[in-house]
């Protein structure tokens, strides 16, 4: 097919997704306004710290009482919306919590925003599929990206670990292994979808002196934001949070956390199999084997495919990351443009992982889908065999490396 009519198409297909987001945005106006996304929980927590309620943080009733306050009309709202992140996250809120909800929420939308913009000039020089493109092309492509329009629909932080990914992503290629740790060590307010990585990431680095520099600069950020914690909420709510969070998945937070709305292993596995008795000991099992696989891979890999292996302990922490929703999937946005660089090289991949990235990307990157399966039919879970895709042709590619590639 003409290259020229490739292009036309796929910025036509743009066109219609940005159009159909905003759409929905246009919809949801109304119970953006009145306090229904996620974005309450952040609002919730500054507000608290503000307040000098830090030590009731992880209190449902307070927390509803202040979610009273700015988001009264929100029907469906019978308990609190509640906040299970880390304290210090808290602290990020707080002067946001000095504006009236709605205009708080635009002004973290526009900060967002910003990061969006930022990132692709981060990464543009370590990323060769960028040069085909100006930086903020990648930008407004980035909002096609359905994750990506989730979390600002949401008002989620999604994007913001999207970012500290991409830095960090940098400081590796840089060679600047303390720095990116603390980058990492930055993303902690979602650590489920952190710890794992660093797990990865230390056994591809191979030596101990660069293992060494990874963990002191995330081990120096994550004593400092323990720290800040507990001067933030006190000893007993550092030592209750641990239950709290726990206790929310174990009562799926009263509606609030669906694992069929769960694109990782645990949600896959929710759709087909959640009749089953010992289901979570199920997804326990299956998460242990597959993240050790991964371990095992990464453990035999050469120092030659810093993209692949990137993206390999990527793709395995969002699938046994257990909680991850639609928007979590932004910290993806990184790693496939990587695969994509290497599905464009025909030259570089071997055939039947070829196909299987191809399959994978196209499920990742066909947002009216995703769209569909969430807000119609609440089945965002399917997402996770996509995801487990791709992780299967990465992990067939590096695992085939020392091989000759088919021809």
């Amino acid at each position: 097919m003409n290259v020229g009519i490739l292009r036309l198409t796929g910025r036509l297909y743009m066109a219609a997704v940005l159009l159909s987001y905003s759409l929905v945005l246009w919809n949801a106006r109304d119970l953006i306004l009145k306090g229904y996304p996620d974005f309450t929980i952040y609002y919730t927590a500054g507000s608290m710290v503000r307040q000098g309620l830090g030590h009731q943080l992880y209190d449902d009733g307070k927390q509803f009482e202040v979610q009273q306050r700015f988001a009264p009309r929100v029907a469906t709202r019978l308990g609190a919306l509640p906040f299970n992140h880390p304290p210090f996250e808290g602290l990020l809120f707080v002067p946001f919590s000095c504006f009236s909800y709605r205009t708080a929420y635009l002004l973290w939308m526009l900060a967002n925003l910003v990061m969006l913009a930022t990132l692709p000039m981060l990464i543009r020089a370590y990323v060769p599929v960028m040069t085909a493109w100006p930086a903020p092309g990648w930008s407004l492509l980035s909002l096609v990206f359905f994750p990506v329009f989730f979390a600002l629909l949401q008002g989620q932080d999604a994007i913001l670990l999207l970012f500290l990914y991409g830095l960090t992503f940098v400081a590796l290629r840089k060679e600047r292994l303390v720095e990116a740790g603390a980058w990492l060590a930055c993303g902690l307010f979602k650590f489920h979808l952190v710890l794992p990585f660093l797990f990865l990431l230390l056994i591809q680095l191979r030596t101990f002196q660069r293992r060494g520099k990874i963990l002191f600069g995330f081990g120096l950020v994550g004593a400092l934001l323990g720290a800040v914690s507990l001067a933030t909420v006190g000893g007993r709510q550092m030592i209750w949070y641990p239950h709290y969070v726990l206790g929310l998945e174990a009562t799926m937070a009263r509606g609030a956390i669906m694992p069929s709305d769960m694109p990782n292993l645990r949600g896959a596995l929710y759709l087909i199999a959640s009749h089953l008795g010992h289901f979570d000991l199920l997804v326990v099992a299956l998460s242990a084997l597959l993240f050790f696989l991964a371990a095992w891979i990464s453990h035999s890999l050469d120092d030659d495919a810093g993209d692949l292996k990137f993206a390999l302990a990527a793709f395995a922490t969002v699938l046994v990351s257990y909680h991850a929703l639609g928007y979590d999937l932004c910290m993806l946005a990184l790693p496939v443009l990587l695969l994509y660089g290497r599905v464009k090289d025909t030259s570089s991949l071997r055939i039947w992982p070829r196909w299987a990235l191809i399959a994978s990307l196209a499920g990742l990157l066909f947002s009216p889908l995703q769209l569909l399966l969430l807000m119609r039919y609440n089945r965002l879970a399917l997402l996770g065999w996509v995801v487990l895709l791709a992780f299967v042709g990465i992990a067939g590619e590096l695992r085939s490396r020392r091989q000759p590639l088919a021809s």
